[in-house]
Formats: C-alpha cells, structure tokens, sequence
C-alpha cells in the first residue's frame, strides 16, 4: 500500500506522490485507484496498448526531428521539450511529460492519443494534460495556457485552454486519490456496466472484487 501521509518534521518522497497517470485512471475509473494504490495489482497488457506505445514512441522521434507541431507547416515550434521528469511536493505529483513546445512565445503541452477523436475531449485527457501542464510550469517557471490533444493517425487535434477550473479539478482529484488510499475503499462499481468497461485491462479484477 501507497502511503501518502505526510510525516511531521519530513519532506515528502517520491513514493508518497501521486503518478499524474493516475489522475487519468481515476477519471476513466475511480476503482482503478484502489486496485493500482491499495491492492497494488497491475493491469493487463492488451495487444492494442503494446501497440500504442510501439507508435507512441516512433512519433516522439519524429517529432524530434520536426521544426513544426506534427508535421504542420503552419505551427513553427520555436522550442520544444520532451519526456520532462518532474516532482512537485507541492502539487504531490510525479511524472513525466511527453512534450511542452513554444509556439508564438507561449508555451503549450502536446499529448499525443493514438485513437480517432471524440467529438468531446474525455476527462480522463483532459485533467491528465492539465496536471502535466502545472508540473511543466513549475519546472520551467513559465506558465502554460494551452493544451493541443493530438489524435492519430487522423492527425487532428484538440486545443483546450486550461482555466483556473480546471487546475482547482485537478488538485480536488488529488486529494480524492489520497483518500481512496488512505481509507482502502474501494469506490462503487458503475450500476451497469458501462461502454468502458468493455476491453478494460482491470476487468479481471474488478468483477472479484
């Protein structure tokens, strides 16, 4: 079990912070916290996730070698950073961002999703890409206003600008993950199961339990 306790007269350490994956989990699934920090199950690796991170990585070197945002003429990318690691003890976060980039003189978080694009940007993108937008702040001490979700092999894209909302949300779902495992319970399961539910990597365990 994750112990997420501060302990008194001590820092924080790596393991007591929050993966920013786990903002995603939480808002595909709250129970797969408990099974990830409580349990400490692991999920199931699927031919298509094997495959996904295959493509995930051949496009991060494409895009090393590109002086635009994906092969866009259009959007120059003046500077780019990739796989940042970053700790916050003050978000109590941990992860590493794929790529921040500076376009126009501002900087913006790319996330690269290997799906065809929903006509609504999911949470789980979302607040995932928002968290990893407040790490790269701290560790660039720029701010980030933008995020751009790009879904391939489509090659669309979805520019969200992150709001003071959203960066609220995310700490509120910080403390929601601290608490799940702090109390080691597990959340409801959905009354029905839902379209996600179906193909999930954390199926074999979540009907157990």
């Amino acid at each position: 079990m994750r112990n997420t306790a501060r302990r008194r007269g001590k820092s924080l350490s790596k393991e007591d912070l929050i993966p920013v994956t786990w903002i995603k989990q939480y808002h595909f699934c709250p129970r797969i916290i408990y099974f990830l920090g409580v349990l400490g199950a692991t999920e199931r690796t699927t031919e298509s996730m094997l495959e996904g991170k295959t493509k995930h990585l051949g496009e991060e070197k494409l895009e090393l070698r590109r002086k635009t945002l994906g092969g866009d003429r259009k959007t120059r990318v003046a500077q780019r950073w990739t796989r940042l690691h970053v700790a916050s003890e003050r978000l109590g976060l941990i992860g590493i961002v794929d790529e921040v980039v500076e376009i126009d003189g501002e900087l913006a978080i790319v996330e690269v999703k290997h799906s065809e694009p929903p006509k609504k940007t999911p949470k789980h993108h979302l607040y995932q890409a928002v968290a990893y937008a407040m790490l790269a702040e701290e560790a660039l001490m720029k701010p980030i206003r933008r995020i751009i979700l790009r879904y391939l092999p489509s090659g669309k894209t979805h520019e969200v600008e992150i709001t003071e909302a959203m960066r609220k949300h995310v700490k509120w779902t910080v403390r929601q993950i601290k608490r799940i495992i702090n109390e080691e319970k597990i959340p409801k399961p959905p009354s029905k199961p839902k379209k996600q539910c179906y193909g999930c990597g954390w199926h074999w365990i979540c009907r157990k339990v």
